[in-house]
């Protein structure tokens, strides 16, 4: 089965001259007018505005017929997510935008030039262009690089005006082979005390669940709390623009948090054969988290749906594929007992089955009956009833150590 796999590399503009500067804020504010203008029709349809509204946005707005359309598709995006993560009675304010470009208004190359090889050249309307040089960091490089050679396709870039400075986000996209026929499925559950907890399942032994591990998330809740305690410090003396500096921090901190535990996770998975990853849908799942202000808060800080995305890319770039279940597959699985089957009562952080008098790690209980769950739907099926697990163990997230596992 192929895929296509998305990434974006993130390059600075290199100190820009004032008139190329000028021109792409000028683009910018047409830009932000023209998202504005498709938003006030109120649909959601590409192709009633594009029949209803794109000669007239060629007559309101000094854009080239490229951005138009990208602008329009903009607008689209916006209304469905605003109405997909709705609160009650509020209205969609656009604060923001970044400008994007497709393969008809950009070109992208390397040089010889000694200030930087990367030179990005964007066409913001009929009559003028911009040449803006482009650096990156050493890992940004390595993928462009392997662009160059034909590795990744370019597809999109997005301009993003962030505290004064201007970035390019290169889209890049390629087609890769995930594993047909899986023999071992990779449960990752996700809670509060656990970030993340990973247990497998053979396909050859499904009575008896491999070694599990587990990942805290310390420092990512370390971050986190940290920095709500600083913008409460900062807010109350009405340091506003000091607050909105360190949301830009407190996020790079934790995307590396991120990447370093899916590294791991990813890791973990490839010591099995023809391995499949399965995790729980997180649709709707911070609207029925219900608990006490303080545990609501530490729930809410974690970004589940965010590692979630980054093991899912990370993982279909190594060939192994992600599938999701639905709410109605995974319910009760921190209450079900994966030894018998039983729905108990819990309290605290150890699973007790009264009936066969299993006691075990709720979290890891929990990722075993979202493995069942998968061997079920794919039809692996099982007479015996299941052995307990082994239990797991932890893993810390190292800067140098994205691969590596305790043991």
């Amino acid at each position: 089965m192929k895929k296509d796999v998305q990434v974006t590399v993130v390059g600075k503009v290199f100190k820009p001259n004032r008139l190329k500067v000028l021109a792409l804020n000028r683009a910018l504010n047409e830009y932000f007018r023209l998202v504005k203008w498709y938003l006030s029709f109120n649909s959601k349809s590409k192709s009633f505005l594009h029949g209803n509204c794109y000669e007239k946005a060629k007559q309101l707005f000094n854009m080239n017929t490229a951005l138009i359309q990208t602008a329009r598709d903009k607008a689209v995006e916006v209304l469905k997510g605003f109405e997909k993560n709705r609160k009650d009675d509020s209205v969609l304010r656009l604060k923001r935008i970044s400008i994007r470009f497709d393969k008809r208004c950009y070109s992208f190359s390397k040089t010889t030039n000694v200030l930087t090889p990367y030179w990005l050249t964007l066409s913001l309307n009929r009559k003028e262009r911009v040449s803006l040089p482009i650096v990156f960091g050493e890992k940004q490089e390595q993928r462009i690089e392997e662009a160059f050679r034909g590795e990744w396709k370019f597809t999109t870039v997005e301009m993003v005006k962030r505290n004064g400075e201007w970035y390019a986000h290169l889209v890049l996209t390629k087609t890769v082979e995930l594993i047909d026929d899986p023999e071992t499925v990779i449960a990752i559950d996700r809670g509060e005390r656990n970030l993340a907890v990973a247990v497998a399942i053979s396909k050859n032994n499904l009575d008896k669940p491999m070694r599990g591990r587990f990942w805290r998330g310390e420092e990512i809740k370390r971050v986190r709390g940290l920095y709500s305690h600083i913008r409460r410090r900062l807010q109350g003396k009405k340091l506003l623009k000091k607050v909105k500096e360190l949301k830009g921090r407190e996020k790079r901190k934790v995307n590396q948090q991120l990447h370093i535990i899916a590294n791991q996770i990813i890791e973990y998975a490839k010591q099995f054969p023809k391995p499949v990853i399965v995790m729980e849908n997180l649709n709707g799942i911070r609207r029925n988290f219900k608990k006490s202000r303080k545990l609501n808060k530490r729930f809410h800080s974690l970004p589940f749906r965010k590692l979630q995305t980054i093991i899912e890319y990370k993982a279909n770039l190594k060939g192994i594929e992600v599938k999701y279940l639905t709410r109605k597959e995974t319910r009760n699985t921190s209450k079900t007992c994966h030894k018998c089957g039983y729905v108990a009562r819990i309290k605290g952080r150890t699973f007790k089955c009264p009936r066969c008098s299993l006691t075990y790690n709720r979290d890891l209980n929990a990722a075993i009956n979202i493995a069942y769950a998968l061997t079920k739907r794919m039809g692996w099926g099982s007479c015996e009833p299941p052995k307990p697990a082994d239990e797991g163990i932890g893993v810390k997230p190292t800067l140098n150590a994205g691969s590596s596992l305790l043991q």
